[in-house]
């Protein structure tokens, strides 16, 4: 799956007035026994809205845009020899 369906399959679970990210949905294998109330791709009885869920789809959405992730911090790039490292 690319980044950019990542962040539209991200942009789907947001509540429909309000546009909040749930803290987690559900995937092909919902918890518990058979008969449960969770739907694959539909959000949790979870936290929403969440602060970290809403910056993981930013920071995503920023490195879609770059062409680069870009939050890899910089020292980190350089230790692992890596094409992102700014000297």
């Amino acid at each position: 799956m690319s980044a950019q369906e990542r962040l539209d399959t991200m942009a789907r679970s947001a509540d429909g007035s309000s546009y909040f990210l749930p803290e987690q949905v559900w995937d092909d294998r919902p918890p518990s026994a058979e008969g449960s109330p969770f739907v694959p791709g539909e959000p949790t009885f979870s936290a929403t809205p969440l602060a970290w869920t809403h910056a993981g789809f930013i920071r995503l959405a920023h490195a879609i845009d770059a062409g680069r992730p870009v939050d890899t911090p910089n020292v980190v790039a350089c230790r692992y020899g890596s094409s992102l490292c700014r000297h």
